[in-house]
């Protein structure tokens, strides 16, 4: 487990947390566990908890280190894929929202760790987040999507070929 990842993390996102503030905490278990999924190592194992996914042994080093979290001190240095990464994440989930992220690291973690079907994976945020409304659990999920879906081969020439009439007609009236 690499607290230090954490807190690169933290710092290439500009965020600097309070330790004592609960939306704080809650913004780095989310944000830990959708980097993860992407692909930024930390080695922080996560279970289903009651505001979804959820790392007791991260909470833990929190606690421990907390004046190097809080300051952003570490001697880790994020590789340009991960650094990458942390830039998508950042550009996509600007404000930092705790609803937002933990509606988004829910659904992840039903989708994209479970391999639940998509709709089955929003039943289960729906029925798991009865208190947030309908706007909030489609931009979660929405951004969970966004940030975490890669397509295939397969579904990039889907794609194309179901948007190729879209482009010709748009290259059609930009020449008239």
């Amino acid at each position: 487990m690499s607290l230090d990842k954490v807190v690169a993390c933290l710092k290439a996102l500009n965020f600097k947390p309070n330790i004592d503030n609960f939306e704080h905490r809650l913004i780095i278990q989310k944000l830990v566990y959708l980097l993860e999924l992407k692909g930024v190592k930390t080695g922080f194992s996560y279970s289903l908890y009651v505001r979804g996914p959820y790392s007791s042994e991260l909470t833990e080093q929190i606690y421990e280190s907390r004046k190097k979290v809080e300051n952003l001190v570490t001697s880790e240095n994020l590789s340009n894929t991960e650094l990458k990464y942390v830039q998508e994440f950042k550009e996509l989930f600007r404000e930092l929202r705790p609803s937002i992220l933990e509606v988004a690291a829910t659904y992840a973690f039903f989708a994209f760790d479970q391999k639940q079907d998509p709709l089955t994976a929003l039943k289960n945020v729906k029925r798991m987040k009865p208190f947030y409304s309908e706007a909030q659990i489609a931009i979660g999920v929405s951004k969970a999507k966004e940030f975490l879906f890669t397509p295939t081969k397969k579904e990039l020439n889907e794609l194309k070929k179901e948007l190729w009439p879209w482009q010709e007609a748009s290259k059609k009236s930009m020449r008239s």
